[in-house]
């Protein structure tokens, strides 16, 4: 649950930040056909089965024993990808992942208040689309120019300075005629605003009570 509420804040941080950059540059995402993809961390549903992820996270381990895929048997990184789809393709709800439905609520948010034409929600891991599936699905959608957006918001991570890069340039490759930006590292004094903002706002419910 605390996991949850830290993604769940930073994911705050990363929509206002996406949403007013949109207004404050007058920016027409409709005439551009600009493409929102909104990344979540992406975590287990609660109803996967635990013994196909305990062994898909040993694989993982594994695999990064041999210096990864590349040097790893190729039966166990097929078993892995396996395994991996699996787990993405698991059908979600609220119940069994509060948080997937947590960042599809921020997503449509993103697009009502942004005016967005095309918002993708992917997650980097675990669930659903993987942050270059949704690029592909923004781009199939009509897109004309992409802005991916992290709910992690801090830096030093590696899935935002690692991973999300990647599979970025991974679609950049893919299309190079498609402009696709990451919109990365967030501000921090916005950061700092949004949480002074969040205090002082329970702090004034708690004087009401």
């Amino acid at each position: 649950m605390k996991r949850s509420l830290v993604l769940w804040v930073s994911a705050v941080g990363a929509v206002a930040l996406v949403v007013g950059l949109a207004k404050v540059s007058g920016v027409n995402a409709e005439r551009e056909k600009i493409a929102v993809v909104v990344v979540g961390h992406g975590i287990p549903a609660k109803d996967f089965p635990r013994e196909k992820l305990q062994e898909l996270h040993h694989l993982h381990h594994e695999i990064d024993a041999y210096g990864g895929e590349e040097k790893a048997p190729p039966e166990l990184v097929e078993r892995y990808h396996a395994l991996e789809r699996e787990v993405r393709r698991h059908p979600r709800t609220p119940q069994n992942d509060p948080y997937d439905a947590a960042v599809k609520e921020l997503a449509r948010r993103v697009k009502e208040m942004g005016n967005f034409p095309i918002v993708v929600v992917t997650h980097n891991e675990f669930c659903g689309l993987d942050v270059d599936e949704g690029i592909e699905e923004a781009i199939k959608q009509g897109a004309q120019k992409v802005i991916v957006v992290s709910t992690m918001v801090m830096k030093g991570g590696t899935h935002n300075e690692k991973d999300i890069p990647s599979k970025i340039e991974k679609a950049r490759r893919n299309h190079p005629n498609i402009p696709i930006i990451y919109a990365y590292p967030h501000d921090t004094d916005d950061l700092a605003r949004l949480m002074v903002n969040t205090i002082q706002r329970h702090l004034r419910l708690s004087y009401q009570r």
